[in-house]
């Protein structure tokens, strides 16, 4: 094997294993309040919290919606934070998350996606609200291991 490609060969296999490396740990930092710090530009943290806003006035909008007994309205409001919403995203910035990190958003897009469902299907407005009490806790979660760097 020529020294070009042994060259080759060990670059692409640096490359996969500090891409890998990345994507499983993100690009972090630990904080002092114990927290992971997870290290963005200021336009990604500004577009990640952004998105938490649109999730907690989803959540809002839900449980308005289930004092009213509103289901169909349950349906129309988990449609746009469910796992359409993923379809968005950038794969630099969600490379910089922690695994962990990316799990919780996808069980909270599922989540969403479930409770809609669940509430097209007929479930009862308990049903529906223990549902989202369980998106709840994945978000408190998240919000108890991580932060945004400034």
């Amino acid at each position: 094997m020529s020294r070009i490609a042994i060259l080759a060969l060990v670059l692409w296999v640096g490359t996969l294993g500090a891409a890998g490396y990345l994507f499983l740990n993100g690009y972090t930092a630990k904080g002092s309040d114990g927290r992971e710090i997870v290290l963005l530009t200021p336009a990604e943290r500004d577009q990640v919290l952004a998105e938490m806003r649109g999730l907690l006035e989803a959540v809002a909008d839900i449980t308005g919606a289930l004092g009213r007994n509103d289901t169909q309205a349950v349906v129309e409001l988990t449609k746009p934070v469910g796992m359409a919403a993923m379809a968005v995203e950038s794969p630099a910035l969600i490379a910089k998350l922690p695994l962990d990190f990316k799990a919780a958003g996808l069980q909270v897009h599922q989540g969403f996606d479930a409770l809609g469902a669940a509430a097209g299907g007929g479930a009862t407005a308990a049903a529906l609200t223990a549902m989202l009490s369980e998106q709840l806790m994945v978000c408190t979660g998240c919000h108890a291991s991580y932060q945004f760097s400034k």
